[in-house]
């Protein structure tokens, strides 16, 4: 038996009302829950395999595709340079977003943040080309996937689910259209050293503790092999178990507490080492780059009643809850890849509360 709510999307369409309801109780009691979808088991399936055939491959060729030169964040991440939480994670990775094309020219007013948009996603082609399309149709599946539950969400919380839809994850810029700021990682967990395996206290971490910035995360992952564990209320941590791949591990973000009013909570989780090395793909589901999140719950909506306790469960002064899409997720980026911020960002700067300015000497 599962120690998360499980839920399946079937449901969505032949009963939304109780889908929603399920879904809101599920996210606003422990923020973590597992989803039965229907995306087809090939997409899924090649996905996890050309995943594992990349990590497979020498460095070097692993390289090519390197994060470093430039300004994004974007691309092959290996062994031991990200951080969270100020602690070394133990897992190499890619990470890809949202492209944007011709877009980002067209503004007549600049962010700091709008450096996401300015880069293409570096796909290995010349030694593995198919990687792109195994990724992008998973990537485009599990956006459809998002979309639902978005509404889901706001239906079970008694808001109008074109709020949303219309005015935060959608926009035109000339003739084309803005994508949303959708990122995910490609992650590969190695296990660690045999002689650490049964001592929780020198095992590596894949990733500390810590709290997504996005909106709705969505985790499609090994079915041999978890690692992944979230911290309930009191403070206890509960092991996620491997999931087959028609299941999706989904966890609500930062933006999702702020739209919520601290209705839904954005919950502490972290990743241990397996035993055996393990893939993941999380994709980080979000409204667009320039979207600024409030809260919209209806404080008349039927049924919302506050049973979580313990409500600071992950806030603290050193990191800041930002409504803006743009900072909130350049914020998560640049604290973890600090050598990449301090080389391409020398205008930036993070103060000591998450947030990111100019420099002012520049």
């Amino acid at each position: 038996m599962s120690p998360l709510p499980v839920l399946n999307l079937h449901l969505q369409r032949t009963n939304p009302t109780l889908f929603a309801r399920q879904l809101v109780k599920a996210c606003h009691e422990i923020g973590f829950f597992l989803l039965e979808h229907d995306l087809p088991s090939s997409v899924c399936e090649r996905a996890l395999s050309e995943t594992r055939q990349f990590f497979q491959r020498p460095l070097e060729q692993k390289m090519s595709i390197y994060y470093g030169h430039e300004p994004s964040f974007r691309g092959y991440m290996p062994m031991g340079v990200e951080n969270t939480e100020g602690k070394t994670d133990g897992r190499e990775q890619i990470e890809y977003a949202a492209e944007y094309g011709k877009i980002h020219s067209s503004r007549e007013k600049e962010h700091f943040y709008h450096r996401l948009r300015v880069a293409e996603n570096p796909w290995p082609d010349t030694i593995q080309p198919s990687l792109r399309p195994a990724i992008n149709d998973y990537v485009n599946g599990v956006l459809t996937v998002g979309d639902q539950l978005r509404d889901a969400l706001c239906v079970g919380m008694g808001i109008d689910p074109t709020h949303l839809s219309d005015k935060m994850f959608r926009k035109k810029s000339g003739d084309e259209q803005e994508p949303n700021f959708w990122s995910m990682k490609l992650v590969s967990y190695p296990p660690p050293a045999k002689t650490t395996i049964n001592n929780e206290s020198d095992t590596e971490y894949g990733v500390g503790a810590h709290a997504d910035s996005n909106f709705l995360t969505m985790i499609l992952q090994d079915d041999k092999n978890s690692g992944l564990q979230v911290q309930t209320i009191n403070g206890q941590w509960i092991d996620v178990p491997p999931t087959p791949a028609n299941v999706l591990i989904c966890n609500i973000g930062e933006l999702a507490q702020i739209f919520s009013g601290g209705y839904l909570m954005a919950t502490p989780h972290r990743v241990l080492r397996p035993q055996n090395s393990r893939i993941s793909l999380p994709l980080f589901y979000n409204p667009k780059l320039d979207h600024v999140m409030e809260c919209m719950l209806n404080p008349e909506a039927e049924d919302l009643t506050w049973n979580r306790k313990g409500q600071n469960q992950w806030l603290r002064k050193e990191n800041t809850l930002m409504g803006s899409v743009g900072e909130n997720s350049f914020k998560s980026l640049a604290r973890s890849h600090a050598e990449v911020f301090k080389r391409h960002h020398k205008d930036l700067q993070i103060l000591s509360d998450g947030r990111i300015q100019l420099r002012k000497n520049t």
